[in-house]
C-alpha cells in the first residue's frame, strides 16, 4: 500500500532526483524485507522530494519568462490575489504568498493613488472588470532567480548590460503603460542586483539620480536577502516620487531652432555690412577715381594760392618794400615833361 501510493506521488514529482530515488527504491524492494531498513529509506525519500522537488528555479531567457497579464500569469504567483491585477511576477517562488499578495497590494494602491500623466484618460484605463478602471503610473516588479548568460564570470558592466536587456524586452512585452508610464523593478537573487527601469514618461518623475538614491537605501535589505522588506520600500519611494511634479526638462528641438537662427541672423548681419563696405570702398570706377583726383589737385592749388596771397600781403608791410602810392603823382613833378620836344601818347 506504501509502495503504491509512492508510485503515485512518484509520477507528481519533477526533481531528476526524486525520480532517480523512486527508482532506486523500486528495484530494492526484494531486499527491503528489514523494517528498520523500510523505514530509513521512506525518511531519505520524504526529504528528497522536499528539498529536490522545491528546487525548480531555472535559468530565465528573454522571450520565456512569463507575462504578468498574458496567458502564463498563472506561473507568475502561487497564490493569485482574489481582488485587483496582478503586479508582480515571481515564478522562482523567491517570495512566500502572504509577502507576494502584501507587496502586490502596494503596487495596486501606487497605480491607483498616482495621477495619469498621459494626454487622453483613456489611456490610463485598466481596460478590464477587476481593479479600479482607472490608474496613474504603473509599477511592476520581476523576480528571478538567474538568467541565461552566455558567458561565465561575468563583470558588473556585463551583469547590468544583460539585466537591462532583460528590462528593455519585458517593458515590450508586458507594456502596462500606453504612455510611457510604467517602471518595472527587476530582481536578479543570483546576483543580488536590482534595476529600475522606468519608462520614457515615468523617466521625468523617477531620475537617474534619484534612482541611484533608492537603490543605495536598500542596499543592506538585498545583501541580507531580505527581499520582501526591500521591494516594500522601494514601492513606497517610487509612489512618492510619481506623485510628484516632473523634472524640467529644456526641449532640445526647441533650443536647437532657437541657435539655428541666431546664427543665420548674424551670418546674415555680417555678409550684409561686408558687402556694403565692398560696395562703398572696393567698388569705385575709373571716372569716380578721375574725379577724385581732380578735387584733390584743385584743393591743392586753392591753398597753394592761399598761401601766395598771404605771402604778398606779408611782404607789402614791411619796411623794405614800401607800398606804392595809391594815387599818381602830379604831372608838374614829373620832370621829363618839361621839354618842349615830349610828347604824350
Amino acid at each position: 500500500m506504501i509502495a503504491g501510493d509512492w508510485r503515485r506521488g512518484a509520477r507528481r514529482v519533477a526533481s531528476p532526483a526524486v525520480r532517480s530515488a523512486f527508482t532506486i527504491y523500486c528495484a530494492m524492494q526484494p531486499f527491503l524485507y528489514n523494517r528498520i531498513i523500510f523505514k530509513c529509506f521512506i525518511v531519505f525519500l520524504h526529504i528528497s522530494f522536499i528539498y529536490g522537488g522545491s528546487s525548480n528555479h531555472k535559468d530565465w531567457s528573454n522571450s520565456a519568462y512569463p507575462d504578468v497579464r498574458g496567458p502564463t500569469y498563472e506561473i507568475c504567483a502561487k497564490d493569485l490575489p482574489k481582488q485587483g491585477l496582478l503586479y508582480i511576477c515571481d515564478p522562482d517562488r523567491i517570495l512566500n504568498s502572504t509577502q507576494l499578495i502584501r507587496i502586490n497590494e502596494g503596487l495596486e494602491r501606487l497605480a491607483i493613488g498616482t495621477p495619469c500623466p498621459c494626454q487622453r484618460r483613456s489611456q490610463c484605463s485598466s481596460g478590464g472588470e477587476i481593479g479600479s478602471p482607472f490608474h496613474g503610473f504603473v509599477v511592476s516588479i520581476a523576480i528571478v532567480d538567474n538568467l541565461q548568460m552566455t558567458f561565465h564570470s561575468p563583470s558588473e558592466q556585463q551583469l547590468t548590460d544583460r539585466a537591462e536587456s532583460f528590462c528593455k524586452t519585458l517593458e515590450g512585452r508586458w507594456a502596462l503603460g500606453d504612455c510611457g508610464n510604467s517602471v518595472i523593478v527587476f530582481v536578479w537573487r543570483h546576483y543580488k542586483k536590482v534595476i529600475i527601469w522606468p519608462a520614457r514618461l515615468a523617466e521625468r518623475y523617477v531620475t537617474v539620480e534619484e534612482r541611484r538614491v533608492m537603490l543605495s537605501k536598500i542596499n543592506d535589505l538585498i545583501q541580507a536577502d531580505r527581499w520582501a522588506e526591500a521591494l516594500s520600500q522601494i514601492t513606497y519611494e517610487l509612489h512618492q516620487q510619481l506623485k510628484g511634479e516632473p523634472e524640467a526638462r529644456v526641449d532640445t528641438g526647441t533650443l536647437s531652432l532657437i541657435v539655428a537662427v541666431g546664427v543665420a541672423s548674424l551670418l546674415t548681419i555680417l555678409i550684409t555690412c561686408c558687402v556694403c563696405a565692398f560696395r562703398c570702398f572696393g567698388n569705385l570706377s575709373n571716372e569716380d577715381d578721375g574725379k577724385s583726383l581732380n578735387h584733390f589737385d584743385n584743393i591743392r592749388t586753392q591753398d597753394f594760392l592761399r598761401r601766395g596771397g598771404s605771402m604778398r600781403r606779408s611782404l607789402s608791410r614791411s619796411p623794405k618794400f614800401p607800398l606804392r602810392h595809391k594815387t599818381p603823382p602830379p604831372l608838374t613833378t614829373l620832370s621829363f615833361l618839361n621839354d618842349s620836344d615830349t610828347t604824350m601818347v
